[in-house]
């Protein structure tokens, strides 16, 4: 069983992206119950498409991924879809920071957002 961390600051970014994506939540917890699978400490299995999941950066401790996350029902295309970013170390999984490209965000900005939040929580 993985424990998910929430950053505080992805709280904030999610009531503000539920605005216009009212199935955000639920698009979250469809993820997490993927990443109990991918992501598992005995047994991983590829549950998660290659092409939706990107890792970012990684070292000994940790993984930082960014994945593209589904939401049900939104009627968004795949490219805009919002990007979300989280890490792996160990069992734990830190949810860092959530974009999408209708906000025209930048990648490397959002690579360096994360890892500030990452440090926060690791």
């Amino acid at each position: 069983m993985l424990n998910f961390i929430y950053h505080p600051k992805l709280e904030k970014e999610i009531v503000g992206l539920e605005r216009r994506f009212r199935n955000l939540r639920k698009g979250i917890e469809a993820f997490q119950r993927l990443c109990e699978v991918q992501f598992h400490s005995t047994n991983p299995q590829r549950v998660i498409h290659p092409s939706k999941l990107h890792r970012r950066k990684q070292n000994d401790i940790w993984s930082l991924w960014k994945i593209e996350l589904a939401i049900p029902k939104s009627g968004l295309r795949q490219n805009q879809l919002p990007r979300m970013w989280f890490c792996v170390q160990g069992v734990n999984v830190g949810l860092l920071c959530i974009a999408t490209h209708i906000d025209n965000y930048d990648d490397n900005h959002m690579d360096k957002v994360a890892l500030e939040r990452l440090t926060d929580i690791f």
